[in-house]
């Protein structure tokens, strides 16, 4: 095996193939389009969560893979801090509040290295930690881009903030089980009567506990329950 460091650039090498292509052509479609504020966020998010769940399918090691996500919060941190004073900065990463990208993305990239470590480093599933993360992430994005505009019928619940909907709740539910299914299957080489239960069982719990969980806590609440539900189901 190749040394670590050696490995982890190999995992910045995958990563920024990823991210630059999509970066060219998201950055000019935020100032060149009127593409909804909410939806390029999301798309955003999508690019984040896509971009580790293809590093850790092509990682040779979860030291690596955890040493990059970690690498990544360590670089991008500063970086975007230097930049948030920047007139068109909160324009063009829809900003909510002062200092709310760097800290999610800080946030962000330490629940990938903690995921990682869990699901490949202490139970030796890498697979796992690729599906729970994109089925978070594309869920997630779905819940939101069919939820804002489509979502007319509000979930009352005190356990609820009252913002979300069962239309963004069912799009999330159906989006990450067919996110889960298509890594179970190809990645992790599960038969489909072994896929179906975990992707199914991981996309209910995991759309429950977005619904359920408060917008600022959902970033660690719901891939760990996803990744639970993973685990259990395939140990």
């Amino acid at each position: 095996m190749n040394p670590l460091p050696a490995q982890i650039l190999h995992c910045l090498g995958v990563l920024a193939a990823y991210i630059v292509p999509c970066l060219l052509i998201l950055v000019p479609m935020r100032f060149l389009t009127k593409v909804p504020s909410f939806v390029f966020r999301k798309l955003l998010h999508f690019l984040a969560f896509t971009c580790i769940s293809l590093m850790i399918l092509a990682a040779r090691s979860w030291q690596a893979a955890a040493l990059t996500s970690i690498l990544l919060a360590v670089i991008i941190y500063p970086v975007l801090a230097l930049l948030e004073d920047k007139p068109w900065f909160a324009n063009l990463f829809v900003q909510k509040s002062p200092g709310e990208i760097k800290r999610s993305a800080l946030l962000l990239f330490f629940m990938f290295a903690a995921l990682i470590s869990v699901s490949w480093g202490i139970f030796g599933q890498p697979h796992l930690a690729a599906a729970a993360i994109l089925m978070w992430g594309t869920g997630d994005a779905a819940a939101a881009l069919i939820g804002i505009p489509f979502g007319r019928h509000k979930v009352h619940s005190r356990f609820t903030d009252g913002r979300k909907s069962w239309e963004g709740t069912l799009a999330m539910l159906l989006v990450s089980f067919i996110s889960g299914m298509s890594i179970l299957l190809l990645a992790q080489r599960m038969t489909f009567s072994q896929a179906l239960p975990a992707a199914g069982i991981g996309a209910v719990l995991g759309a429950a506990t977005e619904l359920f969980s408060p917008s600022e806590y959902d970033t660690v609440t719901v891939p760990v329950v996803i990744l639970a539900v993973l685990l259990v189901i395939v140990l």
